[in-house]
């Protein structure tokens, strides 16, 4: 288990009610990934319940797959976070996400 996730888990037990229920399930299942020995795979994100359910919604609502909603949602942010420049995406980028 990585150092950061060890002090997060301890974190989290010494303050167990004032974590929320959704914070505790994303450490359980990076702790049983660590555990398992299964790292995340490159590429690629583990969402909380709620936001798989509004990316999936989304999706649903464009005629678009989920990392394509992601893409688009994340695009969109920053954008309008002034992070990142229409410019600055081709189609290459969109192809490899």
């Amino acid at each position: 288990m990585t150092d950061n996730l060890a002090a997060q888990l301890l974190v989290a037990a010494n303050a167990i009610e004032s974590i929320s229920t959704t914070e505790i399930q994303v450490l359980l299942r990076r702790a049983a990934m660590q555990i398992n020995n299964r790292p995340v795979p490159s590429r690629s994100a583990i969402l909380l319940q709620e936001v798989a359910e509004m990316a999936d919604d989304f999706a649903r609502e464009h005629d678009m797959n989920r990392d394509e909603a992601v893409n688009t949602i994340l695009i969109n942010w920053g954008v309008d976070a002034g992070l990142l420049e229409i410019e600055d995406i081709n189609d290459d980028d969109e192809n490899d996400a």
